[in-house]
């Protein structure tokens, strides 16, 4: 039995700094995401048929600290807002966004841009109750370009190109109380995704924990070498890692299982080089490789005005043809080599995708396309509390294809923040049947947790499935930046994560344990992938939890969102 009692009082307590973290990530996606122009002197906010003017200049004052005009003390008031959420939204006012007018210019007017401002001219409107969608966009453009202060919220109501900014409170409120519920929902379900795990690790170890720890925690065995490879058809680049002895009587597997990092979007291979060494150094053939039409490079030319689009759509088909092409040439790669011809198996194959190499991943294992799920969700609007369907609903016309993405030589995944929950929905997830494992962080607000990873691991109905709930960590955790570079789009912090470094850690060990069970169908790491092994033996810190589960029942979910008791949770 599941009691949540407990759980459920905690989230109480921790709601009101959920709301105000939520408030700071709200202002940067809304400062980071629009931009207008001329010079708005008062913000006007409705609610119904009542609204008030207030002065610019009494929100400069509270957001350089020099407390709240009357006005906006009466509007605190009215809110109940606290002085953690006041703090909360005076940070937000002032926080500047390190990106160049450019930038910002070529994003909006993106496909994905264009949806972001239609939503957000629902809130943000001209003084004549117009849709601020061209302002919008304008406003902050301007306010980009504004060497002196930058793009921040503050300044973007400053550089708005009406004389006055109408902020619409009734689409406000109602927005913040969606808002709310999704992070109350999620803390539920991140509850139960939690007990399920601590509940399991009570039972009876399934074999002894110090023989498990030597496996998966064992000293590099191999020495590797890097490999470049090309396929010119799509002009992909490829580093292949390959295992070599490290000694003279040393002598190499006799069968390699091959493993193929896919990044996501706007990304690039070298990002997972720590995870492929890793492996590598292990006893298997890695190979990260970037996607044309979806990596770095694009967005380098989308900034630079050289491409129109964040991607094109055929990149839903060109990713997992990718990752075929290049098994391709693996394993032609392979055939000129004698030490590998009778080794290296490229029909032993495991891939791991973050984002959208999850979507890759997910793909490649056998997921199938839902046309009317995903034209339910993007239309007429995609939820604004998930962006990643700002992505997802690119695919209609490619789903309406129905094409075929599976590779039978796909024998294992681990999808890390996928992204794929409305392009394939639940008929689509149960057509996998390849053992999966889908790595979720609790603070993802790019792919959130619960409608892009725990909802659809409910739809698994493959044998060998797990869920990983990572605390503290957020979509971008496991991506090893380039410290040696400025990167492309400046991720603050805060969005990174408490630590990184343990987030690329967690990864490596449940890649290492996951692929030795299930490409070298290795028994004895069956007991790596358990919930007594990963919280007595790879969790770092109890007051953070790293919870695997293997079962999830939707409506033991459902029950726990509604705030019920969990009686059970057996399948």
């Amino acid at each position: 039995m599941v009691d949540l009692g407990d759980l459920e009082r905690g989230l109480r307590t921790r709601w009101r700094q959920r709301l105000g973290r939520a408030l700071a990530l709200a202002g940067l996606g809304l400062t980071a995401a629009i931009a207008p122009a001329h010079s708005a002197t008062d913000v006007i906010v409705s609610y119904g048929f009542l609204e008030r003017t207030i002065p610019l200049a009494d929100l400069e004052a509270f957001a350089a600290g020099r407390g709240l005009s009357p006005q906006l003390s009466a509007y605190a008031n009215y809110l109940g807002l606290t002085e953690p959420e006041l703090l909360a939204l005076q940070r937000v006012l002032a926080q500047e966004v390190a990106i160049s007018q450019v930038d910002v210019a070529q994003f909006l007017y993106t496909a994905q841009g264009t949806t972001l401002l239609d939503l957000l001219g629902n809130v943000i409107q001209t003084p004549s109750r117009q849709s601020g969608f061209s302002a919008i966009r304008g406003g902050l453009i301007l306010a980009a370009a504004d060497e002196a202060d930058g793009l921040s919220l503050l300044n973007f109501f400053k550089k708005y190109p009406t004389p006055a900014i109408r902020i619409d409170l009734g689409n406000g409120l109602e927005i913040a109380k969606a808002v709310t519920a999704t992070l109350d929902d999620a803390e539920r379900a991140f509850a139960l995704v939690h007990a399920l795990a601590a509940e399991s690790a009570r039972q009876p170890t399934p074999q002894d924990l110090e023989e498990t720890r030597q496996l998966v925690f064992e000293l590099p065995q191999y020495a590797i070498t890097r490999e470049v490879l090309k396929l010119p058809e799509r002009d992909v680049e490829a580093t292949l890692f390959l295992p070599q002895p490290r000694l003279s009587n040393q002598t190499l597997p006799d069968e390699i299982p091959v493993v193929v990092i896919s990044h996501g979007l706007g990304d690039e291979r070298k990002s997972y080089y720590y995870l492929a060494e890793f492996l590598a150094e292990r006893g298997f053939a890695v190979a990260t490789l970037d996607h044309p039409g979806s990596n770095s490079v694009q967005i380098e030319q989308l900034l630079a005005g050289l491409t129109p689009e964040l991607i094109n759509d055929r990149e839903f088909i060109n990713r997992p043809a990718d990752i075929s092409a290049l098994l391709d040439e693996i394993q032609r790669f392979a055939g000129r080599r004698s030490d590998l011809r009778d080794r290296l198996n490229t029909h032993n194959v495991g891939v791991i995708g973050q984002s959208f190499g999850g979507y890759t991943a997910l793909a490649l294992a056998g997921a199938t396309y839902a046309p009317e799920t995903l034209k339910t969700a993007c239309t007429p609007q995609p939820d604004y509390l998930n962006p990643s369907l700002l992505l997802q609903c690119q695919a209609i016309a490619i789903a309406s294809e129905k094409p075929v993405l599976r590779d039978e030589r796909v024998r294992a995944i681990i999808a890390v923040n996928p992204v794929g929950s409305s392009i394939f929905g639940p008929e689509g997830f149960r057509k996998i049947e390849t053992p999966t494992l889908v790595l979720a962080a609790t603070a993802d607000t790019v792919a959130p947790a619960l409608p892009e990873q725990i909802e659809p691991f409910t739809w698994l109905e493959t044998p060998y499935r797990y869920l990983v709930l990572v605390s503290d960590t957020t979509h971008f955790s496991v991506i090893d930046w380039d410290t040696n570079s400025e990167p492309l789009i400046p991720v603050p912090a805060a969005l990174l994560g408490g630590s990184p470094e343990l987030a690329q850690t967690y990864l490596q060990l449940l890649g290492l344990a996951f692929m030795q069970r299930h490409l070298r169908e290795d028994a004895r790491y069956e007991a790596a992938l358990t919930a007594q092994f990963i919280q007595k033996s790879v969790a770092k810190s109890p007051l953070d939890p790293l919870s695997l589960i293997n079962n999830l029942r939707p409506e033991a979910l459902e029950q726990a969102i509604n705030g019920d008791e969990i009686i059970s949770d057996r399948r």
